[in-house]
């Protein structure tokens, strides 16, 4: 972050800068090298394309005529909405026909049962130093390295918490809650995703003592500690039901439901909402009390990838402070690679900075890498609630 927006936060001494630097204290220093334009020029040499399998919040036409500049690389993009229908489109394909996919760091373990991704050879990307040592490191714990192999890189990290219309409401940090969108006054005006709803409750029954879960990480331990859990955060979603305006299962969703359908708080992701809050609709996004749900989202190389060399440059270029900040600013996420957050805009610090005040940042829960036996079981739970 800039000086002004650090200037701005003196008083919690919390900026995206200070999170970077505090979660990187005591992480090892990987090997460098020295940046140069060789895997533009490597790249130009060979057929030219990159087949790139993503989030449709990440192909944005900004991001994508970036690196098309940067790189004289042509791109071709498909989209999926979920990490399973990422996976299972790279499985039906037998890992062929897309050179770089972009699921979630805690997604490999599961994608890597069915040998969808290559090795990373590091050695090929020298502005891996870009990348700020924190997120290096906790990526290895978080799914990027499977059985000893880089499989994944991070990309960029965000968060899922509590937005709302701001012609309608207001909340305080301190205040705000998952609980709070159950409340009988939002019965047919909250949205929300039909699975990771289910996290949200939980750490609200949790820290409200109503439902010991270790604020949701014993449910990754076995099945039938989650199903356990689960159990009764469905018995506690399908008495609120009648809350529901809308599920979103997509970043468009967001707008429709704020702007068409009449939803006036729920749980959402920060990207599309703080995106819509820069443009000037009326939408805030915080963080709850009990913690913004923090992912990583990646970048893989598929196993049976035909444009080699566009994958490394793609990698390569997306470790630019440069390419961070055009991700950033187009998106609403946040970048993993030092120096970008110094190229912000002055909108998209205030928002980063009313998104995650004070302790917020310290207060982050991660997701953790999925054991095989979990999306199922998720899936399971999802459908029912959906079907109650």
């Amino acid at each position: 972050m800039s000086e002004t927006h650090e200037k701005q936060h003196s008083s919690s001494g919390i900026t995206r800068r200070s999170f970077i630097r505090q979660a990187a204290a005591g992480a090892a220093v990987f090997a460098t090298a020295s940046i140069g334009p060789w895997f533009i020029q490597n790249a130009r040499s060979s057929s030219g394309t990159l087949k790139l399998f993503t989030w449709p919040d990440y192909s944005k036409p900004e991001v994508i005529a970036a690196f098309e500049k940067a790189t004289g690389i042509k791109v071709q993009v498909t989209n999926y909405s979920t990490n399973q229908e990422c996976m299972n489109k790279l499985r039906a394909a037998r890992a062929s026909g897309f050179d770089i996919a972009q699921p979630s760091l805690t997604e490999y373990e599961l994608h890597m049962e069915y040998e969808l991704y290559q090795e990373i050879d590091e050695s090929r990307i020298p502005n891996l130093n870009n990348l700020e040592p924190a997120f290096y490191e906790k990526s290895k714990k978080l799914g990027g390295v499977i059985r000893g192999k880089r499989v994944g890189l991070p990309y960029d990290w965000g968060t899922e918490a509590m937005a709302w219309n701001t012609d309608d409401l207001s909340f305080k940090y301190g205040e705000l809650s998952y609980g709070s969108m159950w409340a009988p006054e939002y019965v047919g005006k909250i949205t929300c995703r039909p699975h990771s709803v289910f996290i949200g409750a939980g750490l609200y029954l949790d820290a409200a003592g109503k439902l010991p879960s270790d604020r949701m990480y014993d449910t990754y331990k076995t099945e039938e500690k989650m199903r356990q859990v689960y159990d009764e955060i469905l018995k506690f979603l399908i008495a609120h039901k009648k809350n529901i305006k809308m599920f979103w299962n997509n970043a468009q969703d967001h707008q429709l439901a704020f702007l068409q359908n009449a939803c006036v708080i729920g749980q959402t992701w920060d990207g599309p909402i703080l995106t819509m809050k820069k443009e000037g609709k009326p939408v805030s996004y915080m963080a709850p009390k009990e913690g913004a749900l923090t992912w990583v989202d990646s970048m893989g190389i598929v196993k049976n990838a035909e444009n080699i060399e566009q994958a490394y440059a793609f990698i390569n270029w997306a470790y630019t402070p440069e390419a961070g900040a055009v991700m950033a600013k187009a998106t609403g996420y946040n970048s993993v690679v030092k120096g970008a957050s110094d190229l912000l805009d002055d909108a998209t610090k205030k928002n980063f900075a009313e998104a995650y005040p004070e302790n917020a940042l310290d207060n982050l829960w991660w997701y953790v890498s999925e054991p095989a036996w979990f999306v199922p079981a998720r899936t399971e739970y999802r459908d029912k609630f959906q079907a109650a």
